[in-house]
């Protein structure tokens, strides 16, 4: 390409003159105007050389016309002059008794003989024929010959034979003779001019011949070439422009149209050009931003992928963690320590539902699960609100963590808060399933003490879980529990200090001592 790109050409260059034609700084119109006006003057030039030849030839014919005009005019002269001579010699061979008959045939033959010259000699001057020096001898000759011959004939007539004699021989003869001599010797040159003439006539033609075919020959070369020339000074850049189209449309915007032509096409080359370096210049900015476009893609692809990781967490978090903590977990990020494994004081809750056994056997699996949902959704806010850790769900109850895994300042006062407000709402969100002998309850209890706190599962599905004595005592105390009772440990109690009554002492499975547990004095006093 003649700038920034690859040229299009992929054929043969034009030569020298098509791109001397094509670089010419005028318009197309003017171009074919002028190679029809070279054309048509080549043809007008041919036209006038071929009139011009003719014409020559032409003239050459009347020339040799003229010249055999003049040859049978003196041959005239000559044979008219013959015929003088010959009745003069008849005239002196005459006897005397003949002599006196009369006789004008000599006369009039001389006469003919001067008129014929004078009728040339006007013929000459009206018709522009050449006029040869020595017409005006003969002239003078003729004239000369009239008195003679009136001579002869007055000597016939008076029957003198040596007068008729003598003016034969000594004046008529001679003077024939001399006319007869300068006639041929006229008649002959004008003879060998023709002759010349019609050998240089015949030269003349093969010039002539040569010159118009050459001038043909030239004249349908120069056409060629000149159309050759401009119909490829045409044809060359449609080409060029048309491959450059066609790589354009396949995408090669690299393409251009190398075109010297300072004409329309030139000007339809540099268009060509222009769009095509735009449309590549368009064409990079596109796959800039369609690069740009795949890295926001891959972008978004890791930051959608990372943000359902972390909705995926945060839901995991929200299972069991209040709102705020699970949000504060997910913004800590990574690097957030509050779920790591660690030993702490908590106060576990552990609510558990009185008769779902004998219920869940009794009524249609869809209004177990109606149960359960009815009894979670009435704690799930309740816990939310207490501040406290959803542990876990265990089938009809769940176990709800204090003081873990953030500090909160009384977590066995939030934890007996959160019982009494489980046992006033329990009621009424299992109303519509109570009916007859089937009849749910809900036991709680409450312990405090230490736990192992940490995250346990597999990659993909982790809780936060607390494994120690706390846990499994709350989990006995609410199988202690009636319907409607709450049941705390004395450590829980002693945390407490006020409100409480003693329960009474139990033996509880997995706890080697007896363990004395307490409920809200107010249950009491309604019992």
């Amino acid at each position: 390409m003649p700038e920034h790109g690859e040229s299009s050409n992929t054929g043969n260059q034009p030569n020298l003159l098509v791109r001397a034609v094509a670089g010419l700084a005028v318009s197309l119109r003017h171009k074919l105007l002028t190679a029809f006006l070279t054309g048509t003057g080549l043809v007008v030039a041919l036209a006038l050389l071929g009139l011009q030849a003719l014409l020559q030839a032409n003239e050459r014919t009347r020339q040799l016309i003229r010249d055999q005009q003049q040859i049978a005019a003196y041959n005239r002269f000559y044979q008219s002059a013959g015929d003088a001579l010959l009745f003069a010699m008849a005239s002196k061979s005459e006897t005397p008794d003949r002599m006196g008959v009369p006789s004008a045939q000599t006369l009039n033959e001389v006469n003919d003989l001067m008129v014929i010259i004078a009728r040339y000699a006007v013929q000459v001057e009206r018709q522009d024929l050449p006029r040869d020096p020595r017409l005006s001898g003969l002239q003078e000759t003729a004239q000369r010959l009239r008195p003679v011959t009136l001579a002869l004939s007055k000597a016939r007539q008076s029957r003198d034979a040596a007068a008729v004699s003598e003016i034969v021989e000594k004046q008529f003869t001679p003077l024939v003779l001399r006319l007869q001599r300068d006639a041929y010797t006229i008649a002959k040159d004008i003879e060998g001019r023709m002759n010349l003439r019609a050998q240089e006539t015949a030269r003349a033609y093969v010039r002539a011949r040569a010159l118009v075919i050459g001038a043909s020959a030239a004249a349908v070369l120069l056409s060629l070439l000149a159309g050759y020339a401009i119909s490829s000074s045409v044809l060359w850049p449609v080409e060029q422009i048309g491959r450059t189209l066609s790589a354009v449309a396949s995408g090669r915007f690299t393409a251009r149209a190398d075109v010297p032509n300072r004409d329309e096409f030139g000007g339809l080359a540099r268009n060509v050009n222009s769009m095509s370096r735009e449309l590549g210049a368009l064409y990079e900015e596109v796959n800039a931003q369609k690069e740009e476009l795949q890295s926001w893609n891959s972008q978004l692809e890791r930051k959608v992928a990372h943000q359902v990781a972390e909705l995926e967490r945060t839901n995991r978090l929200r299972r069991f963690l209040p709102e705020p903590v699970a949000a504060m977990i997910v913004n800590a990020g990574s690097g957030s320590t509050l779920l790591n494994s660690q030993r702490r004081t908590v106060t576990v809750l552990f609510a558990d539902l009185r008769g779902f056994t004998a219920f869940a056997s009794t009524v249609a699996p869809e209004q177990v699960i109606a149960a359960l949902n009815a009894f979670h959704q009435a704690a799930g806010p309740l816990i939310e609100d207490a501040g406290g850790t959803l542990e876990r769900f265990l089938g009809d109850g769940l176990l709800v963590l204090f003081n873990a895994p953030l500090p909160c300042e009384d977590p066995a006062g939030q934890a007996l808060a959160l019982a009494e407000q489980m046992q006033a709402g329990f009621p009424a969100a299992v109303r519509p399933f109570q009916s007859g002998s089937s009849r749910i309850g809900l036991g709680i209890g409450i312990a405090t003490g230490e736990a192992t706190l940490g995250q346990i599962g597999f990659e993909g599905r982790l809780d936060y879980a607390a494994i120690g004595a706390a846990p499994n005592l709350a989990a006995r105390l609410c199988s202690k529990a009636g319907s409607g009772q709450i049941l705390v440990c004395e450590a829980t109690a002693r945390a407490i200090g006020a409100g409480l009554q003693k329960a009474g002492v139990f033996d509880l499975k997995g706890i080697p001592e007896p363990a004395t547990a307490y409920e809200p004095a107010r249950r009491a006093e309604g019992l």
